[in-house]
């Protein structure tokens, strides 16, 4: 009997072939994106789930006989009942290298643009109040600052690659694990969190949001910002509670946040955050840093790469939780993201 998997988006005929070839049989939604009715009816059938952004719980888990591996078509997972999965016997799997270079290219757009003080310089001329020369837009140069990275993951690591061409000072990180190769590379320094809000110029969030990372970043920590330094935040929104980042940008005017993600998505129109008065420290972009026309089909085929590589070995390249085994071999992996 072949095993079968629930695909919560509709595949094109290269990805179906590739399932095909593999004795993978498949359920699709009729739809571009399935609906959670279509999930709970179809998904007793599936051994395995390739799971795009819809919210997998303790409730479809139950449902899920037969499940064995559940593959996230992104790099977050929050949207996932990781521990319940794993309780079950359940691997998750997740896609965090195909995002990185948009996110990390991202992170150096909102740099460049805040140190520069891009946005303002545009608003300034748009609002025609450009009669003289504007000395309160006068930037700062990326040589020689203090960065930071607090996720020194494969978006941290790419970040901290593309300034080092910067001519940047010191970089700092903050990880779960020491990386003594990446210090070795990127002549990087594991940093408390306390000395790198201390002591970074600039600061970027990049941690995935789990029960270990949450309230990890709160309103003390931010309040030890280094005068006119800059937070950007790319990782989960619920790493930074509205209320602290609201707190800080009435306290601090001399510091300024790039973010992409918030705490609540959509961010609400009658946020607080919304408030004219914050403009000058801001630069906000709606969740957009990971996707991009290049990688948005390239994630799903690095995820049925991990799926076929799962029921070929029992092994996926990127375990979230620990029902899963990690394959360390990586070269078929990378074949769609070179």
């Amino acid at each position: 009997m072949n095993d079968v998997v629930l695909s919560t988006l509709k595949l094109n005929e290269n990805m179906i072939s590739m399932l095909k070839l593999n004795n993978i049989d498949l359920i699709m939604p009729p739809d571009r994106i399935a609906n959670r009715e279509w999930i709970e009816k179809n998904i007793d059938n599936a051994t395995s789930v390739l799971l795009t952004f819809i919210k997998f719980d303790k409730e479809l888990i139950d449902k899920a006989n037969n499940l064995k591996v559940i593959i996230a078509t992104s790099s977050g997972y929050d949207h996932i009942d990781v521990k319940y999965a794993e309780s079950k016997g359940i691997c998750v799997a997740n896609q965090p290298e195909a995002i990185a270079h948009s996110v990390a290219e991202h992170a150096i757009g909102m740099t460049i643009s805040l140190t520069k003080r891009i946005i303002q310089g545009d608003r300034y001329i748009w609002n025609k109040e450009w009669n003289d020369f504007p000395y309160f837009l006068t930037g700062n140069l990326l040589k020689d600052k203090i960065i930071a990275i607090i996720g020194m993951g494969r978006i941290g690591v790419l970040i901290s690659y593309y300034l080092r061409n910067f001519k940047i000072g010191k970089i700092l990180y903050y990880s779960r694990k020491r990386k003594p190769e990446l210090e070795i590379l990127l002549k990087a320094e594991p940093s408390s969190l306390n000395r790198i809000f201390s002591e970074a110029d600039i600061i970027y969030l990049t941690l995935p949001y789990s029960e270990e990372t949450q309230g990890l970043i709160n309103r003390d920590l931010l309040m030890k910002m280094k005068e006119g330094s800059i937070l950007i935040s790319l990782g989960r929104g619920k790493l930074l509670k509205i209320e602290d980042i609201i707190y800080l940008l009435n306290n601090r005017k001399d510091i300024m946040l790039g973010l992409d993600v918030f705490e609540n998505e959509p961010l609400p129109h009658n946020s607080p955050l919304l408030n004219d008065k914050f403009k000058p420290q801001l630069l906000l972009t709606p969740h957009i840093s990971g996707p991009s026309k290049e990688t948005s089909q390239i994630t799903i085929y690095m995820a049925l790469k991990q799926l076929i590589n799962f029921y070929k070995t029992g092994s996926v390249w990127n375990p979230v939780n620990n029902s899963c085994k990690e394959c360390h071999d990586i070269k078929d992996y990378w074949e769609f993201f070179k």
